[in-house]
């Protein structure tokens, strides 16, 4: 398989599992509710104990060693398109999930309208590098 399939595999299972990741996401705000005031570790130690968050926690991480993996694949094949797109994703990936750790420790909306935000920005440009690179 040609590095130009394997990126466009591989985004297009990014690109679903983003979809998933913002269906947790909603899942999550519908049926948790955490405990008002706590202290960052209290907040920590209740969403470990919540099956919705922590699914959403997992899969989040797993979408970061998938931008990874497909930003490495995109500076070997050399390719400028997918250099800025896997670029933006894996770094609207990463500070989505830094803003989701700071959603958990403060239960800010902020903070989950950011990782939305941040979710909108890695399709975007996963789609683009698509887009751009079709064949």
């Amino acid at each position: 398989m040609k590095n130009g399939n394997k990126l466009h595999v591989q985004t297009l299972f990014l690109i679903g599992f983003l979809v998933g990741e913002y269906l947790l996401g909603m899942l999550t705000n519908l049926l948790v509710s955490s405990p008002e005031g706590g202290a960052d570790w209290q907040q920590w130690e209740f969403a470990r104990t919540q099956l919705p968050v922590m699914a959403h926690v997992i899969l989040g991480l797993l979408l970061l060693v998938g931008s990874i993996v497909v930003c490495i694949w995109a500076f070997r094949a050399e390719d400028r398109t997918w250099k800025i797109a896997s670029g933006i994703g894996l770094g609207s990936i990463l500070l989505a999930i830094v803003s989701g750790s700071e959603f958990i420790s403060s239960q800010r909306d902020y903070y989950s309208l950011v990782m939305s935000l941040l979710l909108i920005a890695a399709i975007t440009a996963y789609a683009w590098g698509i887009y751009e690179t079709k064949q």
